[in-house]
């Protein structure tokens, strides 16, 4: 009775630690699933930064890049720690439960063998003859043989009771082992990772120093990116706003049906539109996006403030460059600075990619989603980097809401 107690103890603990066992599986889970993105932003990073590195000169791209890479190798290293931490309350746990098993099963085996005892010493074979045949009565001789079917009962139960309480400890020793191999296996990914964190600061400092010396050609540089992006953004809320006159125009000199059809349709795709917001594709494959849009301060020029349009994606020579969704290119255009343009409306929405090396569609023709309409111009310093914006009517709209993350 005192180890059955005692067995039933051991029960109840494995349960209390399965549950907090299962609750930390998930929460690793979740820690796997984090650490897997940002390994993939890094090796995306990687693949664009290796392109650019065969140029000797080091860019602001590159900087921006390098500054992210270490973000993300540091969120995976402190991840790691984390699933190291819980991996090791989890071997703490299962050392528990194989020390609480271990102690049961010597318990019951005790009792075992002192029931074997008990058998060979009073209850032979002929001595239990005796002993129900000695009755006084057949009530008595009833129960006797009742008292030994009960007592063969108990050792086979007991019997039973050691090998489900030995089979659950070799399934915990497992378990155990495989714990204690992963951790060795995570403690060995984190080495190597906190080694290419170091190896991606010595880059980063590298760029930096080099850039830092160019002051004078960075301001110059600002200047007349600047130049280029007023154009492209004059450039743009003109065509929206001829654009939005044409169709007010239209909505005012008639009422045919055939007007009425093509509102219906510009508030169907601005509808669709809106409803893949977080779901748009990409409009390159392979890049990172090397400038946020909005204001940002300048990686390099302190109190220097740049506001992108857009966001910049660099990405690798030849990319070719898709739709994120379907609807009509309005303009190829051409400004200085920002090479080859293509601007795509959506109804109230509008899509603009800039920075192409060569145009695959032309102005009126309708395009659909993740259709090819160029590819990224790679400049004189190695890098291809796109241009994209979104806009609504007059407004300019944050790309990375829009698109799905990777």
């Amino acid at each position: 009775m005192k180890n059955k107690l005692k067995y039933i103890a051991v029960v109840g603990l494995l349960f209390i630690v399965i549950t907090s066992t299962l609750a930390q599986k998930k929460s690793r889970k979740e820690l796997e699933k984090e650490r897997e993105r940002n390994l993939k932003k890094i090796k995306e990073t990687t693949k664009v930064l290796e392109e650019t590195k065969q140029q000797k000169n080091a860019t602001l791209s590159q900087l921006t890049l390098l500054n992210q890479e270490i973000e993300e190798r540091e969120v995976v290293i402190n991840s790691m720690s984390t699933e190291v931490s819980l991996l090791e309350r989890e071997i703490k746990e299962q050392e528990m439960i194989i020390r609480a098993l271990e102690e049961d099963i010597k318990g019951l085996k005790e009792e075992y063998a002192q029931l074997i005892y008990l058998g060979y010493k009073h209850l032979n074979g002929y001595d239990k003859l005796i002993h129900i045949l000695s009755a006084d009565n057949i009530a008595q001789m009833l129960r006797r043989n009742s008292y030994f079917k009960q007592y063969a009962h108990a050792r086979t139960y007991q019997l039973e009771e050691i090998e489900s309480v030995a089979k659950a400890l070799k399934t915990y020793e497992r378990m155990l082992a495989g714990k204690q191999e992963e951790k060795t296996g995570l403690l060995q990914a984190k080495t190597i990772e906190t080694k290419n964190l170091t190896n991606t600061k010595n880059q980063q400092s590298t760029v930096l120093r080099q850039l830092s010396s160019k002051e004078k050609e960075l301001k110059k540089d600002l200047d007349e990116s600047q130049k280029s992006v007023d154009k492209l953004q004059k450039l743009i809320t003109d065509l929206i706003a001829a654009e939005r006159k044409k169709a007010l125009d239209k909505a005012k000199s008639s009422s045919s049906t055939a007007n009425k059809a093509t509102i219906e349709k510009n508030v169907k795709l601005s509808s669709n539109f809106e409803g893949n917001m977080g779901q748009l594709p990409w409009p390159v494959q392979n890049g990172r996006v090397s400038n946020h849009f909005g204001r940002q301060a300048h990686p390099v020029l302190k109190g220097v403030f740049v506001d992108n349009l857009g966001v910049d994606i660099l990405t690798v020579q030849n990319e070719q460059v898709k739709a994120v969704f379907g609807g009509k290119v309005i303009t190829v255009a051409e400004v200085p600075g920002m090479h080859k343009i293509v601007m795509v409306q959506h109804g109230e929405y509008f899509t603009v990619y800039a920075k192409l090396r060569d145009v695959s569609v032309s102005t009126g023709e309708e395009i659909t989603v993740k259709q090819v309409i160029g590819s990224v111009y790679t400049g004189k310093d190695g890098e291809s980097e796109l241009q994209f914006q979104i806009w609504k009517n007059e407004t300019k709209l944050n790309p990375e809401i829009w698109l799905r993350k990777r």
